[in-house]
C-alpha cells in the first residue's frame, strides 16, 4: 500500500521574500486568526542546522538545508538543533528538504519552522545570495483546498516490483498517508495533545480498511478476495488536474509506484465484475511458490499437499492485475470474472497498451445472463522489443454497454 500526498492541505504557509516572490511551503504550528499583518524579517543564510557558531541570527529568518544521506527523505534535524536557533534569538526557520524527497514535504513538529522543497529551497538561497538585505515575511495559510496535482506518490512509499513474488504486482493500490491529522490516546510516548499529525501505513491503513468495511457493508456476503478486487478495479489512475498521477519527483508514477491507484471509495462498492479467490486456489498458489512445507506452516493444516491442491504459478493466480514475462515468446494467462452488476448485462474489452506490445484478448465481449455468474478469459502478451525495457505497462478494463448502465 501507498501513501499519498492529497487534495487538501492543512499547513500551508507562505514564504514571501523581499522581491514578492512568494515560496509556497508548510507549517506544522500555524498561528491562527492573527490580527497582524505578517512581519518582515532580514535572512541569515547557513547550509546546516546544526552549527550557528559566533553568527548573529537574532531578529532573522534562518535558510539551512536538512542534513542527512542524499537517499533518506526525511529531515535529520532535531528539536534540539532548531530550539538552538530559536533560542539564539532567530524569528524562525525555513528548512529545505533533501533532494530525494522531491516535492514530497514529511512534516515534524519543529516549532517555527517552515518546510519547503529544495527547488524551492533553492530559489530562496539564490535570492538571499544575490540580495545585499535579502528579507522575507511568513504568512500562515492554515488549510488550503484543491492542492494540485493531487493526489502525488509520497518520497517514502515502497516501490515494486514485489522480490518474493514479482508475478503478483505490488503495490496494491495509492492511499492517503501523508501528514494525516488522528486522533491519539492519552499519556502516550507520541506527545501531549488529542491530535496529531503522522504520516506512513499506520495512517494509510484505516483510509483503506474503512473502504472494505463500506463495501462489506453494501456487500456482506463478498469474500475479501472480491473486496480487495473492487477495490483495485474501481481505482483512479489520474489526479485533480485530469492527468496521470505523478510521483515525489512530479514525473508520471508507474505501476510499480501507484499499483492499481488511487482508491475511490464511491466506485468501490459498484465495480460490475469482481476477480473472486478461494482457499483453494491461495493455497495452489502458496504450494507452486513454497513448497507443501511452508504451505502446512502458513495454513496451519500438516494433511495439505500439493497432491491434493492445483499448483497456480503466480501469473495464473485471479488477481485483479496482471504481470508477465517480457518476452517476443507469446506468454497467455487466464482470469475469472463473476458479474456483481445487472443480471443481463454486456461488457466490451477496453486496452491501452504500448505499441511494441501486442495484446490479444479472448473473448473480447463478455455477455452475462444472471447475477454471479462467472466468464473466464485469457489473454496473451508478446513484445517485439523486450531488451530495450525492464518493463512496460498498459491497461484493461472492461466496460459495461451503455444501456445496461
Amino acid at each position: 500500500m501507498l501513501r499519498t500526498k492529497d487534495w487538501l492541505k492543512l499547513h500551508s504557509t507562505v514564504v514571501q521574500l523581499g522581491n514578492d516572490n512568494r515560496i509556497n511551503g508548510e507549517a506544522f504550528n500555524q498561528i491562527i486568526n492573527s490580527s497582524s499583518k505578517p512581519k518582515s524579517f532580514p535572512m541569515h543564510l547557513n547550509k546546516h542546522c546544526k552549527s550557528l557558531p559566533g553568527r548573529n541570527v537574532a531578529g532573522k529568518i534562518v535558510i539551512c538545508h536538512s542534513t542527512g544521506p542524499m537517499n533518506d527523505i526525511g529531515p535529520s534535524i532535531n528539536k534540539t538543533d532548531i530550539s538552538g536557533i530559536i533560542s539564539a534569538g532567530a524569528a524562525g526557520v525555513v528548512l529545505i528538504n533533501r533532494k530525494a524527497a522531491g516535492f514530497t514535504t514529511l512534516l515534524e513538529d519543529y516549532g517555527n519552522v517552515v518546510q519547503v522543497t529544495v527547488a524551492d529551497g533553492n530559489n530562496i538561497t539564490e535570492y538571499v545570495r544575490t540580495t545585499s538585505k535579502a528579507s522575507a515575511k511568513v504568512i500562515y495559510k492554515n488549510t488550503v483546498l484543491c492542492v494540485r496535482p493531487s493526489p502525488t506518490v509520497a518520497a517514502f512509499s515502497s516501490r515494486g516490483p514485489g522480490t518474493f513474488s514479482p508475478g503478483v504486482l505490488k503495490p496494491d493500490i495509492l492511499a492517503p498517508g501523508l501528514n494525516v491529522i488522528a486522533a491519539r490516546p492519552p499519556l502516550t510516548m507520541l506527545g501531549s495533545g488529542p491530535f496529531h499529525i503522522k504520516s506512513g501505513t499506520s495512517m494509510l491503513t484505516p483510509h483503506v480498511s474503512g473502504v472494505a468495511a463500506l463495501v462489506k457493508s453494501c456487500h456482506p456476503d463478498w469474500s475479501a478476495a472480491a473486496i480487495k478486487s473492487t477495490i483495485l478495479t474501481t481505482a483512479d489512475i489520474t489526479d485533480s488536474t485530469g492527468g496521470p498521477i505523478l510521483d515525489e519527483q512530479h514525473q508520471r508514477a508507474t505501476a510499480y509506484a501507484m499499483g492499481a491507484g488511487h482508491v475511490n471509495p464511491t466506485k468501490a462498492v459498484d465495480p460490475g465484475l469482481v476477480y473472486d479467490l478461494g482457499i483453494t486456489e491461495y493455497a495452489g498458489y502458496i504450494c507452486a511458490l513454497l513448497g507443501d512445507q511452508n504451505l502446512a506452516f502458513i495454513t496451519r493444516d500438516p494433511r495439505l499437499s500439493s497432491k491434493m491442491l492445483p499448483k497456480i504459478p503466480e501469473a495464473q493466480l485471479n488477481y485483479p492485475t496482471i504481470t508477465v514475462p517480457l518476452k517476443t515468446r507469446p506468454f497467455t494467462v487466464h482470469r475469472t470474472v463473476t458479474n456483481v452488476g445487472p443480471s443481463n448485462s454486456i461488457y466490451t474489452l477496453k486496452m491501452e497498451i504500448p505499441k511494441s506490445l501486442t495484446v490479444r484478448v479472448y473473448p473480447e465481449t463478455l455477455v452475462f445472463s444472471k447475477a454471479g455468474q462467472k466468464i473466464r478469459y485469457s489473454l496473451t502478451v508478446s513484445s517485439s522489443d523486450s531488451e530495450s525495457s525492464n518493463f512496460m505497462e498498459g491497461s484493461l478494463s472492461w466496460e459495461l454497454m451503455p444501456w445496461f448502465c
